[in-house]
């Protein structure tokens, strides 16, 4: 899952711009090294053991095909703690040949030069394999400086006895997902005819303000316009989306303590029944498993005009101080490629972001049907909004919409109020 990064973290650009240099191997010269040099490799990354497992398994797959390549795993507790190393060594001018980062991270280090642009490294074509946002997801400057890797995001889970009390059968398919209307009329039913406590909560908290982003994208809005210049949550899109979901609060659908700003675990209070649905990620998946003694589905996220869901997962960079980046590079392609983002996603529970696997069933150990869900739902990430949270600057624009969008949801400021603030806060990151 996701990992929260402090904005603090960001502050580091200037260290790592000034840790700028070094000189990189050519791909010819690579050609005869790999034949005759061994070469060392480091790879950071955090993770479960499941993670870590699956990079274990890729890693020695990988040094089978190439003996004169030794690939080291060097595992960090969580996102925070990796980055705050990366940007430490960084400084130091020893940072790990390659990182795993995620796509919310990346325009930082991208706009910093303290990641290598891979473009040169590929085929003509080679972005074809990927689903659009992710593609996007990596690019600066429409040049590549990582690869996707895996990706996660959100739809409803439910209480099918629950569900079954009111009479509802959930969606199953894209095209069948609840409008915001029903979704709704479904949350009161929750409450008013199975004595659910809640209808329903978003997994939002600890300051995840950007999962409020999709709701925007489905209400037909955005946070910026088409070149990321100008902020235009004050249009009448952005002034309903920050309405409607303030009402959760007002009408007592979702719970007080569910907010942006809190500390809530959502998928306990799914698990033990004070809600009837919970609007997740897949990597609550193996939490419900465990712990819920109540049978859940999935279901896909409610809509407006349009379609949308989270964008979440993880790409992995070269970093400027490796001194091999075409082995490097050479590595990282075997990483994404078809077969070994099949074995990884299906390892630990994440979703590909290559299209060919995104079109089938993969044969995932746990709750297959609910991952393949979720699958269906990545394809719904729009562009723009990935545009949108790989900017430079994007954690502290996620701190504006942190602080007013809670005061929208727990103190009732009012919605166009609460759009010109962010609008007027977000406009001058623009620039910086």
């Amino acid at each position: 899952m996701q990992t929260k990064t402090p904005t603090s973290l960001l502050k580091r650009r200037t260290i790592i711009t000034t840790a700028l240099g070094g000189a990189a191997m050519t791909a010819s010269t690579w050609r005869s090294a790999r034949a005759q040099t061994p070469v060392t490799l480091s790879l950071a990354v955090w993770g479960a053991q499941a993670e870590e497992d699956a990079f274990n398994a890729a890693i020695r797959r990988y040094q089978q095909l190439h003996p004169n390549v030794t690939i080291k795993l060097e595992v960090s507790g969580n996102s925070s703690q990796l980055y705050q190393m990366v940007d430490t060594r960084l400084a130091g001018r020893q940072a790990p040949d390659l990182f795993r980062v995620q796509y919310q991270q990346l325009g930082r280090y991208a706009a910093a030069r303290a990641v290598v642009d891979v473009s040169k490294y590929l085929d003509a074509g080679y972005d074809k394999g990927f689903l659009p946002a992710f593609w996007q997801a990596v690019s600066f400057k429409g040049k590549p400086h990582a690869l996707p890797h895996h990706t996660d995001t959100f739809a409803v889970y439910t209480n099918r006895e629950l569900m079954a009390k009111i009479g509802v059968q959930a969606p199953t398919s894209l095209e069948q997902s609840w409008s915001w209307a029903e979704f709704i009329r479904i949350s009161r039913a929750l409450k008013d005819k199975a004595a659910v406590p809640y209808g329903f909560a978003m997994s939002w908290q600890n300051g995840a303000a950007y999962r409020w982003l999709p709701f925007l994208y489905q209400h037909g809005g955005q946070l910026l316009n088409a070149d990321s210049t100008a902020t235009q949550l004050s249009k009448r899109e952005g002034v309903e989306t920050i309405a409607w979901t303030q009402s959760w609060f007002k009408e007592g659908l979702v719970p007080p303590s569910s907010s942006i700003k809190s500390s809530e675990q959502p998928q306990n209070l799914f698990a033990n029944g004070t809600i009837g649905m919970l609007i997740g990620g897949d990597w609550q998946i193996p939490f419900l498993s465990k712990n819920m003694k109540a049978e859940w589905d999935v279901t896909y996220m409610p809509r407006d005009v349009g379609m949308a869901s989270d964008l979440g997962g993880n790409a992995l960079a070269i970093s400027r101080d490796c001194k091999n980046p075409d082995v490097a590079a050479d590595f990282l392609k075997f990483m994404v490629d078809e077969a070994n983002m099949e074995d990884f996603v299906t390892a630990a529970q994440f979703l590909p972001v290559r299209s060919t696997l995104a079109a089938r069933e993969l044969p995932y150990k746990l709750r297959p049907e609910a991952m393949g869900v979720f699958v269906r739902q990545a394809a719904t990430i729009p562009v723009h909004m990935v545009t949108t949270e790989t900017l430079p600057n994007f954690a502290k624009i996620n701190a504006r919409l942190t602080d007013e969008l809670d005061l929208a949801f727990t103190s009732g400021q009012d919605a166009t109020t609460t759009a010109r603030n962010i609008d007027s806060q977000v406009q001058p990151l623009l620039a910086a």
